[in-house]
C-alpha cells in the first residue's frame, strides 16, 4: 500500500489531537452567505480522473473525451519565477510515492510510457463497479466580517461498504483557463489541493460534518473569488480500498463550477434593476424623442451683409414643422437699427426675407438677437453675429456715417 495510508494516519490523528482544546476555546465565527450549491451528482464510473504534470514550456491542448475529467498540475515556480503556486503539486507526488519525473496519472496510476487511450484503459481498471458511498450537500460560498471569502462545504457521507483506513477524499479547486504573469497558459489547473479523512468509513454510519477551504488557504492559492468570480471547478475525489478489494480505486467522483453572487439568484433578484432600467430607458427614450421633434420643427435662420455703402443686413427665415412666430430682432451696441423690424408669423415648412438697416459702420462685429416663438416648443432668442466688413476711412476714403 502506498504511503497515503501513513498520511491517512497522520492526518486522523492530528485531528484528534486538535479537536479536544478548540473544542474548549473556539467561538463561532460569523458568516455570511454568499452563493450556494448543492454538491452534485457523482460521475459515471466510466470517467477518469487524469493528472497532468505538465512541463515548463507546455502548450498543447488538454485531450477532448468524455471519458476523462482532465487536471493540469504545476511544479516549476521556483526555476521559472511563475506565480502559480506549486507546493501541491510537489506534495501530490510525494503522498504517492511517485517519482518528480511523472508525467501522467490515470487514476492516480502512472500511465508514463503508455499512449493516452492505454492510459484510460488502465485508469477504468483502477475504478469502482459500483456505487460505494453516498454524498449530499452544499458547497457554499461565505464571507466572515472582515470580508475575507472562504468555501464551506457542510455534508453528509454514508459508506455503502466498508472503507480502507487509507481512503482519503480529496477536494481540489481548478482554474479553467489559467494564465501567469509571463504570459504562460494552462487549461483546467489544479490550484488547491485539500485532503480530508475526517469521516466515518464504516458502513452504513453517516457522518454530518463540514469541510472548509479558508480564505488564507484560497489567497495563497491565488484564488480571489471575490474579483474574480467565474471559472473555477470544485472536485471531490475518493481514492482508497473497498472491503474485500484489496486495489486502491478511485470511489467516487464528483466535479461542479464554483458557486457565484450570481449563481443563486432569482428573477426577483432583478426585479427592481429590471424595473429601473425600463424606467430608465422610457425617460431617455422621451428625452430623444423630445430631442427628435425639437430639431425638426427648429427654424432657420441665416444673416448676411448686403454689399453697397450702406450697412443692410439680409435675413432669411425658414420655418420647420411647427409655425414661428417672428417677435423682434435686435442688435448690441454700438450698432443701431434704423427704423424698425416688424412681426412676422411663419406657416409650417414656410419661408421669410427681410432687411433691416443699422445707422451707421463700426469696427466691431455686430451681434443680432431674434426673439421668436415655435408652436409647441415655446419663445426664445436666436442670437447671429457677422463680422464688420468695415474698412478705415483712412484707407479707401469712405465715411463710416450712414447716408442720411
Amino acid at each position: 500500500m502506498r504511503s497515503r495510508a501513513r498520511m491517512a494516519v497522520f492526518l486522523t490523528a492530528v485531528l484528534c489531537i486538535i479537536s479536544v482544546p478548540l473544542a474548549a476555546t473556539e467561538e463561532p465565527i460569523t458568516v455570511t452567505q454568499i452563493a450556494s450549491t448543492p454538491i452534485p451528482q457523482p460521475l459515471d464510473s466510466s470517467v477518469v480522473l487524469v493528472e497532468h504534470f505538465i512541463a515548463p514550456n507546455h502548450t498543447s491542448d488538454p485531450p477532448s473525451s468524455n471519458d476523462v475529467l482532465y487536471f493540469s498540475w504545476w511544479k516549476w515556480s521556483d526555476e521559472t519565477n511563475s506565480n502559480w503556486p506549486d507546493d501541491d503539486a510537489k506534495a501530490r507526488l510525494g503522498e504517492l510515492g511517485l517519482e518528480s519525473n511523472t508525467t501522467f496519472l490515470f487514476n492516480e496510476e502512472v500511465g508514463d510510457g503508455k499512449t493516452f487511450e492505454e492510459g484510460i484503459a488502465l485508469g477504468q481498471d483502477h475504478s469502482r463497479t459500483g456505487d460505494v458511498i453516498e454524498l449530499n450537500g452544499e458547497i457554499e460560498l461565505v464571507t466572515d466580517l472582515n470580508d475575507a471569502w472562504s468555501i464551506r462545504v457542510p455534508f453528509e457521507m454514508t459508506p455503502l461498504a466498508n472503507l480502507s483506513s487509507s481512503t482519503v477524499m480529496y477536494m481540489f479547486i481548478t482554474e479553467d483557463s489559467a494564465v501567469d504573469h509571463h504570459g504562460r497558459s494552462a487549461e483546467h489547473l489544479i490550484r488547491d489541493m485539500q485532503p480530508e479523512v475526517s469521516f466515518s468509513n464504516q458502513a452504513g454510519n453517516t457522518t454530518a460534518s463540514e469541510w472548509v477551504i479558508s480564505s488564507e488557504h484560497l489567497l495563497a492559492a491565488g484564488i480571489d473569488l471575490e474579483s474574480n468570480p467565474y471559472g473555477w471547478h470544485i472536485t471531490f475525489a475518493l481514492f482508497g480500498e473497498a472491503e474485500g478489494d484489496d486495489t486502491n480505486r478511485l470511489l467516487a467522483l464528483y466535479s461542479t463550477p464554483l458557486p457565484s453572487r450570481w449563481s443563486s439568484s432569482s428573477i426577483g433578484d432583478f426585479a427592481l434593476p429590471l424595473f429601473l432600467l425600463l424606467l430608465s430607458g422610457v425617460l431617455a427614450s422621451g428625452v430623444i424623442s423630445n430631442a427628435y421633434r425639437r430639431e425638426k420643427g427648429m427654424p432657420r435662420l441665416n444673416a448676411e451683409w448686403v454689399e453697397g455703402d450702406l450697412p443692410i443686413i439680409h435675413l432669411t427665415f425658414s420655418s420647420g414643422d411647427q409655425p414661428v412666430d417672428l417677435k423682434s430682432c435686435e442688435v448690441d451696441k454700438p450698432w443701431q437699427i434704423k427704423g424698425g423690424f416688424k412681426k412676422k408669423k411663419l406657416p409650417t415648412n414656410g419661408s421669410y426675407e427681410c432687411s433691416i438697416r443699422l445707422k451707421e459702420w463700426h469696427a466691431s462685429d455686430c451681434s443680432v438677437s431674434i426673439a421668436l416663438e415655435v408652436e409647441e416648443l415655446g419663445s426664445w432668442t436666436q442670437y447671429l453675429r457677422l463680422s464688420s466688413p468695415y474698412i478705415s476711412p483712412v484707407e479707401d476714403g469712405r465715411s463710416v456715417e450712414a447716408p442720411q
